[in-house]
């Protein structure tokens, strides 16, 4: 196992490449199993999440191999009957996406119960009952999921989302490219990631198109061919270097960036104090030396609004803000696994009922939130406060990403353990950290 070796206090400085979004990619690759030729993606990023969803897919017959570092190539020829084993679903949901194209190119799948991160309530519900309205038969027996299609194959439905869903949503798209008849799906995840899958399937031949930002429309078609597609940049990883430059009061630029994915976090950052500069395909974030960041209340959800994934990084600059600050989580009820280790730090963070600020209560579709139930998914943070290194315990990936910015904050050296969930989903994190001055090293243990 590796961990990382961090001496904190050094402004990062220069130039760093954001990568391909995991969050995309991940789905192009699923989307692949929908034909039998060859499907090149580039701007893949190498990271763990994707060895194992191509493991997956390898699992099922797809042939799949790295042209270069980041280009992809996928021919799922024939694919085969297996079930996909635990071993391989533990880590990631990412096998939760399968479901759909196996059902509509192999007629059945098998799979046992994914894992990923514990962030809380992930339910996989969603996707059952949209396959299900398609058509399929979809159940769970002893910790396995399994779906098969009726002999007149999947047919278009309407979908109507509660809440709205992401991988649900890609689950609807999948199925319906090549469901018979029209498929209308309401509450639709607007998210970049979900629009770049659309751009890739109708590059195959998929008749999709989004009527508004809620609603898409698909007409399913018999045959999809291969293409090739560039994957978008990540906005996670660019909130993340962009954070952890203004966190050290650095100077960065992010070059292959999309900043229109990234509105709701840049405005955030303005209102905090961060300088920041967009370009063409470019974004320039920095922060003076005595430059005083202002509180400010953050509350996550769905895009165009504050991701989910940006509070964790953005929490450590808060702790270097002047007064009391606000996160409210909205979206899952265990992402603060975090903030135990940031006050271990010295940060002044406190948990507490979001109604006991004024904020709304979390709602979710598992049980009824009431005054006696209601979750702890308000973050009071104090600031500013001095940060001081420590042995640090990663909890998941955005978590991990977070408790190195704030090593990188800190003063004196910082010993981080768990980094192989920073592995799932940043490229080469520690390279690219290194390059832009950070005193980091990575050891094994």
């Amino acid at each position: 196992m590796d961990k990382f070796i961090i001496e904190g206090g050094v402004p990062l400085k220069g130039t760093v490449k954001i990568s391909g979004a995991k969050n995309a990619a991940l789905k192009m690759i699923a989307a692949s199993l929908l034909t039998g030729e060859e499907v090149v993606l580039s701007n893949v990023p190498n990271i763990r999440d994707i060895e194992v969803i191509i493991d997956m897919v390898r699992n099922f017959g797809t042939e799949a191999r790295w042209v270069d570092d980041n280009k992809l190539s996928l021919r799922s020829p024939s694919p085969v009957a297996k079930e996909l084993p635990r071993e391989i679903t533990r880590t990631t949901r990412s096998g939760v996406v399968l479901m759909a194209p196996l059902l509509a190119r192999y007629g059945k799948f098998s799979m046992s119960s994914p894992g990923g991160c514990d962030i809380g309530i992930r339910p996989i519900n969603r996707h059952i009952e949209a396959l299900r309205t398609f058509g399929a038969e979809v159940g769970e027996k002893d910790g396995s999921f399994f779906g098969e299609i009726p002999p007149q194959g999947l047919r278009g439905a309407e979908i109507n989302f509660e809440k709205v869903t992401v991988m649900g949503t890609e689950t609807a798209i999948l199925a319906a490219v090549t469901a018979q008849g029209q498929t209308v799906i309401s509450n639709a995840a607007a998210e970049p990631e979900v629009d770049d899958l659309i751009s890739l399937l109708k590059e195959m031949g998929a008749k999709i198109e989004r009527k508004n930002e809620r609603l898409i429309e698909i007409e399913g078609v018999s045959y999809l061919h291969g293409t090739s597609h560039e994957v978008i940049p990540d906005r996670n990883e660019a909130a993340t270097y962009a954070v952890a430059a203004a966190a050290t009061r650095g100077d960065v630029v992010l070059s292959s960036v999309i900043t229109s994915h990234l509105t709701s976090f840049l405005a955030k950052l303005q209102k905090i104090g961060v300088n920041f500069e967009v370009g063409k395909n470019s974004l320039r974030v920095w922060l003076e030396k005595d430059r005083v960041l202002e509180s400010i209340d953050i509350e996550t959800s769905p895009y165009p609004g504050f991701m989910t994934d940006w509070q964790q990084p953005f929490c450590v600059l808060l702790t270097q803000a002047q007064g009391l600050s606000h996160i409210h989580e909205t979206i899952y009820l265990h992402r603060f696994e975090y903030i135990r280790e940031l006050n271990r730090m010295g940060a002044k963070i406190e948990l507490l009922h979001p109604s006991s600020r004024g904020f709304k209560p979390h709602t979710d579709e598992e049980y009824e939130i009431t005054k006696d139930n209601e979750p702890e998914t308000l973050a009071e943070i104090t600031g500013p406060t001095p940060l001081s290194g420590r042995r640090l315990n990663i909890s998941d990936l955005r978590a991990g990403a977070t408790l190195v910015i704030a090593a990188l904050t800190a003063f004196g050296q910082s010993e981080v353990l768990g980094v192989e969930h920073i592995d799932r989903g940043y490229e080469n994190f520690d390279r690219k950290l290194l390059d832009l001055g950070a005193g980091i090293k990575r050891v094994s243990y």
